[in-house]
C-alpha cells in the first residue's frame, strides 16, 4: 500500500497512511507508524477503535463508514484535532474529554436519539465544528 500511494517504505517516516476501502475488520499492525499525523481508515469493517497507542502525534483520524458502536480508546492520541465517525452505529457521544485539542467532530448518520446521548459534547471545550446531521435527534431536551 505504501508503494501504491507513493509513501515511504520505512513506516516511521510516513506522516499519512491511506488504509480506506481495504476490508479491514480491526485497527492493528500500526506499531511502526509512529510519525503518523493523518490516518484514513474509512469504509472498512472496523468495529472498535483500538491499537493507536503508537500514534501519539495523530491529528486527523477518519473512521467514517465502519461498524463502530462506541467511542473509546482515544486517550492515546492527545493531539487529535479532527475526528470523523460519520456513518457508524454510535448511540452515545462519550470518552472525548481526553481530546483537549479536538476542533472538528463529524458524527453524522449514527444512532444518536436523546439529549443524554450527546451530553459527552460538554467535555469538548475546543470544538468549533460539529456535524450531528442525519441522526435521530428528536428529544426536546436537546434545545433547552
Amino acid at each position: 500500500l505504501c508503494k501504491q500511494h507513493k509513501l515511504y517504505h520505512t513506516p516511521y517516516l510516513n506522516d499519512v497512511l491511506y488504509l480506506h476501502f481495504q476490508g479491514f475488520g480491526r485497527i492493528e499492525n500500526l506499531d511502526e507508524y509512529t510519525g503518523l499525523k493523518c490516518l484514513w481508515l474509512e469504509s472498512n469493517g472496523i468495529r472498535k477503535i483500538e491499537n493507536l497507542g503508537n500514534q501519539s502525534q495523530l491529528r486527523c483520524l477518519y473512521l467514517q463508514q465502519n461498524l463502530i458502536k462506541e467511542i473509546e480508546n482515544l486517550e492515546v492520541v492527545p493531539e487529535l484535532n479532527n475526528l470523523n465517525l460519520s456513518n457508524n452505529s454510535i448511540e452515545k457521544i462519550e470518552n472525548l474529554g481526553c481530546l483537549a485539542k479536538m476542533e472538528t467532530l463529524q458524527i453524522a448518520h449514527n444512532r444518536l436519539k436523546r439529549a443524554d446521548n450527546i451530553k459527552g459534547l460538554l467535555d469538548c471545550h475546543s470544538l468549533s465544528v460539529l456535524d450531528l446531521s442525519y441522526n435521530q435527534l428528536d428529544d426536546p431536551e436537546i434545545v433547552s
